[in-house]
């Protein structure tokens, strides 16, 4: 049996193991981000009130993302509420949400890790994708107030301003806020619970594919044509969502090739 002091990483075949946690070169970064919640924990009065919520979700979340915990990452409660400077309580309550969200697997007397992705989970995510999101810009275009609207407004200008700026990484988390405002407008709870956890997943390779060239232009121009046809009551919104799902897939199974090669 593995000691469970260390991190371990399932490495594909025929890959090196990744050394454990205490030495490895990711660390550092690991615990900036750690320290970066901490403080906001601290200073911010709008900040979540528990270490797990506040502190431990998003520096996990943010590693995961950025590819310090790859896929397969064996996730020790031990060394990461060590490194992270919390207890095991809200290591456990994270894994727990994190889990919800789709980006972490926790297997019964095992433990935990960072979830896997397939060709197969991308496509059947982006199908429910595409079925719950065609459903809620419908829902929400025949709901439309002058507060949705300039939500809508808001959010699209913020997209357009880190296209400009070429930052993919606040690209994707502008865009994910148009599309939970989109769900919000809908103003269908069930709606909304069936979505929560299907960005997750996905979120690394959507980063990684809108850094390659015309991606995040495409993205963005296709979310213009959905706010337009919202606005009007227009229902080819929905066909519009259904587009841009579905070269947000193939562009995120292509990612996913390329990192398999």
């Amino acid at each position: 049996m593995k000691d469970n002091t260390e991190l371990q990483i399932e490495p594909p075949v025929a890959a090196p193991a990744r050394e454990p946690l205490d030495g490895a070169p990711y660390l550092p970064r690991l615990q900036s981000i750690a320290a970066r919640y901490h403080a906001q924990m601290r200073f911010d009065v709008a900040a979540a009130d528990s270490l797990s919520d506040g502190v431990v979700v998003p520096t996990l979340r943010e590693a995961i993302v950025e590819g310090l915990l790859p896929p397969g990452s064996r996730l020790s409660e031990v060394l990461l509420a060590k490194q992270l400077n919390v207890s095991r309580t809200p290591m456990r309550e994270a894994f727990s949400l994190l889990e919800r969200e789709g980006l972490v697997t926790v297997v019964t007397r095992v433990g935990a890790f960072v979830r896997a992705v397939s060709a197969r989970d991308v496509d059947e995510i982006y199908t429910v994708r595409a079925a719950l999101e065609s459903l809620a810009v419908t829902l929400a275009a025949g709901k439309l107030t002058a507060l949705g609207r300039a939500q809508l407004d808001e959010v699209v200008l913020a997209m357009e301003q880190c296209v400009e700026a070429d930052d993919p990484v606040a690209y994707v988390e502008q865009l994910d806020r148009f599309y939970m405002i989109v769900m919000t407008l809908a103003d269908n709870v069930t709606l909304q619970h069936t979505h929560a956890g299907l960005l997750g997943p996905v979120r690394r390779l959507r980063r990684i594919a809108m850094a390659r060239g015309g991606r995040m232009r495409a993205s963005l121009d296709q979310t213009l044509k959905i706010k337009a046809a919202m606005l009007v009551g227009d229902p080819r919104a929905a066909d519009l969502m259904r587009e841009q799902l579905a070269a947000a897939c193939q562009a995120a199974k292509d990612v996913l090739n390329t990192l398999s090669v």
